[in-house]
């Protein structure tokens, strides 16, 4: 009896020590000032640790050069699914401004599938929080993203927490969450949805 109640409560132990886990960048950016910044001014919660057990939340940044800055949150409660979309009143490349407004709207289960499903598609719990650096190619020349797009996109689940940060992304999968989350928010924010 005694050795099933220790297995218990080593069991139980892991299982939080697992309930809490960040990777080191996405908790050194969850923790910075820069971050909670902000956040403060987008008037947007942490996501993580999230509020109760069974919540998930992913979390879109996208700063265009010319355009507002933008954040689009989307959580899951259970069976409950809402987005959350706010922008700023000014530029990214000139002054972010302060906040402008927000959208709230309530997503269908099939499109929180979706958004699942995209995600899984990019890898996105694996995928390293920065970019590897673009090396010139055979003649010397690089592509150089200029005035470009950040999309900074975190996401808190099953006890756990990861930030991916993207400059001017390549096509493909990790780009598509970003647009299918732009396109749930039916914001005009002027990204050319394909």
């Amino acid at each position: 009896m005694k050795q099933s109640l220790y297995a218990i409560l080593i069991v139980m132990q892991l299982a939080t020590v697992g309930l809490s886990q960040a990777d080191d960048a996405s908790e050194k950016i969850r923790t910075g000032t820069r971050y909670k910044n902000t956040l403060a001014v987008f008037r947007e919660p942490e996501l993580f640790p999230p509020a109760t057990n069974n919540s998930d939340a992913y979390r879109l940044l996208v700063t265009a050069t010319f355009y507002h800055p933008v954040i689009i949150r989307i959580q899951n409660n259970g069976t409950h699914h809402v987005l959350h979309a706010k922008w700023l009143s000014g530029q990214v490349g000139y002054d972010w401004g302060t906040f402008q407004s927000e959208k709230t709207r309530n997503l269908t289960q099939k499109e929180w599938r979706r958004l699942n499903q995209l995600l899984n598609r990019a890898s996105f719990w694996t995928t390293p929080y920065e970019q590897v650096k673009p090396q010139p190619n055979e003649k010397g020349e690089m592509t150089v993203c200029l005035d470009g797009v950040d999309w900074f996109l975190e996401g808190s689940a099953r006890g756990t927490y990861h930030v991916v940060d993207r400059y001017c992304p390549d096509e493909g999968a990790f780009k598509a969450v970003g647009m299918y989350m732009v396109k749930l928010a039916r914001r005009n924010i002027g990204l050319r949805l394909k």
